[in-house]
């Protein structure tokens, strides 16, 4: 613009001269031409000023543009790196859950409470240690938090209704015995069942300086005979030996109390105590879900002549025991569940009677799952047919069936392992079992007055998973 004044006022400059000498037209041209030259000059250097500016917008908006995607990856890496913790953190607590779940149903089930003073009747199988009372049975987590440590294995298994013999515990110098009771439906491990007894001697005291008390003040290395008879009454068993005499104090089975009174120190020196009973909280849950033990059974395909197979005919389907009540069921017998247990226990047996015919086939069925479970996914272990009981039509391997002749059993086990006892009442028994197994497995046949009037066939080994 200064440019375009500068050059107007020199046009004029000239204008005003040019005039005065008589040359005004010549020089307006020649002004007016300059003018349009410099504008000209001037429009192309402003083209040039924006097409500079335009380009260092679109690279400023170009980088713009690139920051923004730069940021948006970032973010959403971040997001992303965040989602992964976060997911890895609700993993690691979940897990972290789960093992606290696990170690709190190893260890605690449904926690004992302890009295907090003792009780003055013997058969509440209490008993106060430095100044704590014991009540028997407990968990195995509640013996542990009193400060007890196992010497032992406590991942073991019980099976239902099984309990260990003797397992050794320790606590500042002083060791005891217990027994680990498992009176579930289902398998536990030793850290899973419950104490059911203690027991303590001189050897194990090391007169660490507790004192010891049982109802009705009867005290470890002070009380005498007379003071326990005082407190308890009569024994209900006692043994005099030449070392000690001992009262045992009897509750229940597997629920007594015995005192040694050492004749040494005239004092009681020896606790013996056990309470096997299910405490609350135990896991009785029943799982139907078939066994791969069941699944894997494979009936034989001929009954054969082979009287260590464990293989039987009955009513005209071979079987191989043990072998799943479910094949039974498959060929036509049917549960009597008024006369069934219809829960067994994880390791465990019970009575079932199946039905066939108007006959029934009455016997144990064992249970070879890790679970309690339905007598279908269980096993018959025997079967049996006589004249004055089941009715079945049973053959054995060599054909040797009811009315069978002694003279044809003897030639059909001839060349197998077998006992053979004849009775006073005149009947006579064959037993026949593998030499290399368990003579309660067997095939047993009864024979009165030379005929075959009873057989029965037995063979409770665990099957192959």
């Amino acid at each position: 613009m200064k440019k375009k004044l500068l050059a107007l006022l020199i046009a004029v400059s000239c204008v005003c001269t040019m005039t005065a000498c008589g040359k005004t037209e010549d020089v307006s041209a020649k002004a007016e031409a300059q003018e349009d030259a410099d504008e000209e000059d001037e429009e192309e250097e402003e083209e040039k000023t924006r097409k500079a500016d335009r380009k260092a917008d679109k690279d400023e908006e170009d980088k713009d543009e690139e920051k923004e995607e730069e940021e948006k990856e970032d973010k959403e890496e971040k997001k992303k790196d965040k989602e992964d913790v976060e997911k890895e953190d609700a993993e690691k607590e979940a897990e972290e859950e789960k093992e606290k779940e696990e170690k709190e149903a190893g260890k605690s089930k449904a926690s004992v409470s302890m009295p907090s003073e003792l009780s003055d009747d013997i058969y509440d199988f209490q008993i106060a240690i430095d100044g704590t009372v014991y009540q028997f049975p407990m968990w195995y987590s509640d013996f542990e938090a009193l400060g007890w440590e196992f010497d032992g294995d406590n991942t073991l298994t019980l099976d239902s209704n099984q309990y260990s013999l003797s397992d050794r515990w320790k606590k500042d110098g002083v060791s005891v015995y217990t027994q680990f009771a498992n009176l579930s439906m289902n398998s536990t491990t030793y850290a899973e069942s419950m104490v059911t007894s203690f027991s303590l001697d001189e050897y194990g005291y090391d007169d660490c300086g507790w004192e010891i008390v049982l109802p009705g003040g009867i005290q470890w290395g002070v009380s005498t005979t007379e003071d326990i008879i005082a407190a308890y009454g009569d024994p209900t068993s006692d043994y005099d030996g030449d070392l000690y005499y001992k009262m045992t104090y009897e509750y229940d089975i597997y629920s007594d109390i015995s005192l040694y009174v050492y004749k040494e120190s005239n004092v009681l020196e020896k606790i013996e105590l056990q309470n096997m009973v299910e405490l609350e909280g135990a896991d009785n849950s029943v799982d139907s879900t078939v066994p791969d033990v069941v699944k894997n059974y494979q009936a034989p395909s001929s009954l054969g002549d082979d009287l260590y197979s464990f293989n039987v005919e009955v009513e005209g389907n071979v079987y191989t025991l043990p072998c799943p009540v479910s094949v039974f069921i498959e060929n036509g017998f049917e549960i009597d569940e008024k006369n069934s247990e219809m829960a067994i226990g994880a390791g465990s047996f019970g009575w079932v009677d199946l039905k066939y015919n108007n006959q029934t086939l009455h016997g144990i069925v064992h249970n070879y799952a890790d679970y309690a479970t339905t007598p279908e996914n269980c096993f018959v272990t025997t079967v049996e047919s006589n004249d004055y009981g089941a009715d079945f039509d049973v053959v054995f391997p060599c054909g040797i069936t009811r009315g069978d002749t002694e003279e044809s059993v003897e030639a059909a086990v001839a060349d197998f392992n077998f006992e053979k006892e004849v009775s006073d009442s005149g009947y006579t028994y064959y037993s026949v079992y593998d030499p290399n197994g368990s003579k309660l497995d067997s095939y047993d046949i009864t024979i009165k007055d030379g005929v075959v009037i009873s057989l029965e066939v037995e063979n409770s080994e665990e099957p192959e998973q």
